[in-house]
């Protein structure tokens, strides 16, 4: 300590105490960037969870490519962005340009593909399966193989500054596609800055995610294109069976799922607050699609059947009444051959003339009879007195070669030829009326995807009527629902107006849509939806199918 009381330092202290001062400031600063980078590290992460979970809920595939390009330009600044899918072509791999957007310019986008090949950036990316970073697109450096395609940039004016391409791969490590991002922005409006190397590590795992709810969504696609091939497939089978019914599957859903948007859209009435997604009425087209597929499993001769009897059975009938004839004229002959033989006289013309009248008679009478029998085959309603001259034939008999005397018309032609209405007996009937039970039992041993789970129970219910007079459960309306109610009237309606049926003449519209009204003020049809399938002219779906 000096005299003066003052302690004394030792030379260069004060030059210790800035260096000191300096280092933990820089300490300070280094501690707030590390603090700020963290921070952006933990947004960034953030934020690739934020969008991974908007991926992961979009279903629909143009629509998720959409948000990928979109996500990916906001995650990283990105002025512009394309996206690329890789697709197999004639040759070899190829690279389809899929999108492309542009907040600077407005242009008209065309897809088209471009190789495989180290040609271009996204070519070299899908080729090589590694990212490329380029602070400017015009200064690639040298002895690289690719270059930046300028045609945009000269043909709008805009200029491409920074660029970033990554690969679009999957969990498995396969190749998807190559998405391209260009000009990332700064921070200040109107600037641009080169993109952080330590971007892409992020932006690769951005990339994977949307690869993999790409691969996920074009999966789900496939598998919707497996069912409605197999929807189709199905349809062709049952119309080979029954050619008569040909097209009607396909009239019945255009205008079942033309009836559901109605729905849909509607702000009154009883279903106003209905609303069906995309998903749903492709559901309900395709249950419609399928309503009639149990009618694979209903005999063919029933499914067909046009008459009251097969042509065969009523061919057998023919050759009875033409063997009971020509039997009677032989008795005839023979008998006339016995008393001229015991009374020893020659036959004379008068006994044969005789013999042709009783023939004569016998034919018209026998003619008229299976005429009778021709007209009650028809399937129109039968007249009370019909079935009172077919009883007559039961009666009636006649003796084959062997000796052996039945009846001309036998009891189960007689029971058939007497069905009221139609051609169908009551067995025949429950058979067909089976059809329904059948799609349900085949619809329901299918697997559906979550947004087709309904299609069984949908199609089960396309024969109830809102009393319960319908089949084959007997429903009423509170048990039906809405699709299935949209897919009755619709199937009635075409029902009633095909004209390629041959046991039924096709009813004109205006009378299809009298009994639909009809039908629905006695409760067995939705007055409304009837009302809205003829006000906004539905049926006119089916003629343009």
């Amino acid at each position: 300590m000096s005299q003066s009381g003052t302690t004394e330092f030792p030379a260069g202290h004060n030059d210790s105490e800035a260096e000191l001062k300096e280092a933990l400031e820089a300490i300070a600063r280094e501690r707030e960037s590390l603090k700020n980078r963290l921070a952006e590290t933990e947004a960034r992460i953030e934020t690739l969870n934020q969008i991974g979970i908007a991926l992961s809920a979009e279903r629909d595939v143009e629509k998720l490519l959409e948000k990928i390009l979109t996500e990916c330009r906001r995650f990283t600044r990105s002025e512009a962005g394309s996206l690329y899918l890789l697709e197999d072509g004639p040759s070899g791999p190829r690279l389809r340009f899929k999108l492309a957007q542009n907040d600077a310019v407005r242009f008209a986008f065309t897809e088209r593909t471009m190789p495989v090949d180290e040609q271009s950036l996204a070519g070299y990316v899908a080729f090589r399966g590694v990212p490329i970073l380029l602070e400017d697109a015009y200064k690639i450096p040298e002895g690289t193989p690719y270059k930046h395609n300028d045609l945009f940039d000269v043909a709008t004016g805009w200029r491409t500054r920074a660029v970033v391409v990554v690969p679009m791969k999957d969990h498995r490590g396969e190749m998807v596609g190559v998405l391209q991002l260009m000009n990332r922005r700064g921070h200040e409006p109107g600037t641009f800055e080169a993109y952080p190397a330590d971007l892409i590590p992020l932006l690769l795992s951005l990339a994977t995610q949307a690869a993999v709810c790409l691969k996920a969504n074009l999966l789900t696609a496939s598998i919707k294109k497996l069912f409605e091939d197999f929807a189709q497939a199905a349809i062709v089978a049952v119309e080979q069976r029954d050619p008569t019914t040909a097209g009607h599957s396909s009239r019945v859903a255009e205008l079942t799922e033309a009836l559901a948007r109605i729905v849909d859209r509607a702000s009154d009435g009883p279903y106003a607050e209905i609303v069906f997604t995309k998903e749903e009425l492709h559901e309900i087209r395709t249950a419609a699609l399928l309503h009639d597929f149990g009618k694979i499993a209903v005999p063919e001769k029933v499914l067909v059947k046009s008459k009251k009897l097969e042509p065969e059975e009523l061919s057998r009938i023919r050759d009875r009444f033409d063997f009971a004839l020509e039997a009677a004229d032989t008795a005839d002959y023979r008998n006339l051959l016995i008393r001229l033989m015991d009374a020893g006289v020659a036959p004379r013309a008068e006994d044969l003339r005789l013999i042709d009248i009783q023939r004569y008679e016998r034919a018209q009478e026998l003619e008229s009879q299976f005429e009778e029998i021709r007209r009650a085959n028809e399937p129109t309603v039968l007249p009370k007195e019909a079935a009172g001259k077919l009883r007559g034939l039961l009666t009636r008999t006649w003796r084959d070669r062997r000796g052996i005397t039945s009846a001309l018309l036998r009891e189960e032609e007689f029971r058939l030829l007497s069905i009221p209405k139609g051609s169908l007996s009551l067995e025949e009937r429950l058979q067909i009326q089976s059809h329904v039970s059948q799609t349900y039992r085949f619809l329901s041993s299918i697997p559906w995807t979550p947004e087709l789970a309904r299609i069984p129970e949908i199609a089960y219910a396309h024969h109830e009527k809102l009393d319960g007079s319908g089949y084959p459960r007997a429903l009423r309306s509170d048990s039906i629902v809405v699709p299935s109610r949209i897919l009755t009237v619709c199937d009635i309606y075409d029902a009633l107006t095909a004209s390629d049926r041959p046991y039924k003449k096709a009813v004109s519209r205006e009378g299809a849509l009298r009994i639909l009204e009809d039908e629905a003020r006695l409760g067995l049809l939705d007055a409304w939806l009837v009302q809205i399938f003829i006000g906004e002219r539905i049926w006119l779906r089916a003629s343009a199918g």
